[in-house]
């Protein structure tokens, strides 16, 4: 009966233990984790699953689970919590209001530890740590764009140089009259024209999913499925160089793309050095929508008939035969699209 009771008691605390708003973990008297709520796995960088039966010592930290050593050997007061400084495994430096005690059965015997803990976030140096992250976060979604950032953001070890074949859609993108517009205006007025426009291409390729690769001078390079699978990635890729087309137009007329679509496998990673590196894309189907748009005139999209093949259907073009691209001993039969139907 004591033992039923103490198992519905056990229930009913872990349930109670989610709902709490603070961060609490409970441990056995080995100091193994037996259960921690959400906002302790927020708190620790972990989850649940992965942190019951591991040592207090290896969830918490080295630096973490000292002060909490520290407050169990005070013995504080329940309810008593003290202010603690330490670094968390994420490598954040926190200050927390927190405790550590016995846990107690329904007869009073000790049957454990809970640690609870609650973040100060009123320190100006927290504060400023907090903001210092949030423009950290916002230059890397300017530098890299929202896939590849968010990506490096939940994932730490999508840093780490390699890659891997894959299928790709590739929009290869130049503007056409930026040589005989650099050479008659001042620097800075080419910078700022340019700008307009890749402003305006950036927003386009980004509003239907794509990963711009990089910015090469008046030239763009962007992709579809990859950091992130999207099944439909070939008619993204066409609806994106057909934004991208759009767009130029609303911006002026001083300038507009060339555009060359192609799909198919590449080397997609983190390529370059230990010291140095950049997501992208390399292979032979990158440099077919290099050179397809070294068939497009201003404001033309060209893909491959294998993209139009892969789009499905509602793509509008006007075949334009085998093209002899430079560099490569096989044509490639191409289209010049004029619509997609939604």
């Amino acid at each position: 009966m004591e033992r039923d009771r103490d198992r519905n008691e056990q229930g009913l605390s872990l349930a109670l233990l989610q709902f709490n708003p603070s961060s609490v973990v409970l441990l056995d008297t080995e100091g193994r984790v037996r259960s921690l709520n959400r906002n302790a796995e927020r708190l620790l960088s972990t989850t649940e699953a992965d942190a019951v039966g591991k040592s207090y010592t290896v969830v918490f930290g080295e630096s973490l689970s000292q002060r909490v050593f520290k407050l169990m050997l005070r013995g504080a007061a329940e309810g008593e919590a003290r202010a603690i400084e330490a670094t968390l495994p994420s490598g954040r430096r926190a200050k927390l209001r927190a405790t550590a005690g016995p846990l107690k059965d329904a007869r009073g015997n000790v049957n454990g530890i809970v640690f609870v803990a609650d973040e100060d976030t009123s320190s100006p140096k927290l504060e400023a740590l907090a903001d210092n992250q949030v423009r950290l976060r916002d230059a890397l979604r300017r530098y890299l764009g929202d896939n590849v950032a968010d990506m490096v953001d939940a994932r730490p070890s999508f840093v780490d140089v390699g890659g891997q074949t894959q299928t790709v859609s590739v929009v290869h993108a130049d503007v056409r009259g930026y040589t005989a517009i650099a050479e008659q205006l001042p620097p800075d007025r080419v910078v700022s024209l340019l700008m307009r426009y890749h402003g305006a291409a950036a927003k386009a390729i980004r509003g239907t999913g794509g990963t711009i690769d990089r910015f090469a001078g008046d030239a763009i390079l962007a992709l579809w499925n990859a950091p992130v699978p999207q099944e439909d990635h070939v008619r993204r890729a066409l609806r994106g160089a057909l934004a991208m087309r759009d767009a130029a137009r609303e911006v002026g007329t001083d300038l507009g793309y060339g555009i060359g679509v192609h799909t198919g496998e590449a080397m997609v990673g983190n390529l370059g050095s230990e010291q140095y590196q950049n997501f992208t894309a390399i292979g032979d189907t990158v440099n077919v929508a290099a050179r397809l748009q070294g068939q497009a005139k201003a404001g033309e999209v060209v893909c491959s008939a294998v993209v139009l093949q892969a789009a499905g259907e509602g793509v509008r073009t006007t075949p334009l035969g085998a093209l002899e691209l430079k560099g490569r001993k096989t044509p490639v039969e191409a289209h010049r699209v004029e619509g997609i139907d939604q």
